[in-house]
């Protein structure tokens, strides 16, 4: 029994991934761009988050769905999501019917797009808006680009594509332009001991300065790989 716990235990970088964008680290220049685009409701259609893996890319883009499509009024903060109202807790479980999550590492075909695409066609089903979230989307065909690049030039209402990529190279120009770009930086040092410092104490675990070191030195400022190294030790 306690062998099959452990198989089965949810990993770190999962466990402890941030729910509001006040706990997003090492991103201040993007919490407070969408702190006050959110308070003021000044969304764009298209976001392109560019930055290395494990900086806080996909996880944001969830926070701004919940933000934009969370229900309660009881919230304190324009900005954050409640995490309590259906809305919130559907998009956290990844069952929400109007946010759209596709890794186009592992769907780069055009066909993929296109099902997509008829999806946001129609009205929002329990929400004020449908979001697409495209990770490492660099890696669609040039057929899928072309797709997105027709709905990008007239999108629906009430619709926000946010892409996220590790490569920015290899997107194209076209779908750039149509794009409000934000650069998630590599965490530094400060920001990675502390977070990691903090799971470690809720784990009830420690940790010695030497490993810790080679934790921040091997993870080069990516929290997922920090925590991924730190699952492991522990």
């Amino acid at each position: 029994m306690r062998q099959n716990q452990r198989n089965t235990k949810r990993p770190f970088h999962s466990k402890y991934r941030p729910n509001n964008l006040m706990n997003i680290a090492g991103q201040d220049h993007i919490v407070s761009y969408f702190k006050k685009a959110l308070t003021k409701q000044r969304i764009t259609f298209a976001y392109l988050f560019i930055g290395k893996h494990g900086t806080g890319k996909t996880t944001t883009a969830r926070i701004v769905a919940k933000v934009l499509n969370c229900s309660s009024a009881q919230r304190h903060e324009m900005y954050e999501p409640c995490n309590s109202c259906t809305s919130c807790i559907n998009i956290s479980a990844g069952r929400s019917f109007d946010v759209y999550e596709i890794n186009a590492a592992m769907n780069t075909g055009v066909d993929n797009m296109r099902e997509m695409i008829e999806k946001i066609q129609l009205s929002p089903v329990n929400n004020l808006y449908k979001i697409c979230i495209i990770d490492e989307v660099h890696m669609l065909s040039p057929s899928a680009f072309n797709a997105i690049l027709k709905v990008l030039e007239e999108p629906p209402k009430n619709v926000v594509f946010i892409l996220a990529t590790t490569d920015a190279k290899r997107i194209p120009s076209t779908i750039i332009s149509r794009c409000h770009k934000l650069r998630f930086l590599p965490l530094s040092e400060i920001h990675l001991s502390t977070a990691i410092t903090k799971v470690i104490w809720l784990e009830k675990g420690n940790i010695t300065n030497k490993a810790l070191k080679h934790v921040l030195n091997s993870s080069k400022g990516s929290f997922r790989d920090a925590l991924n190294m730190v699952d492991m030790l522990m």
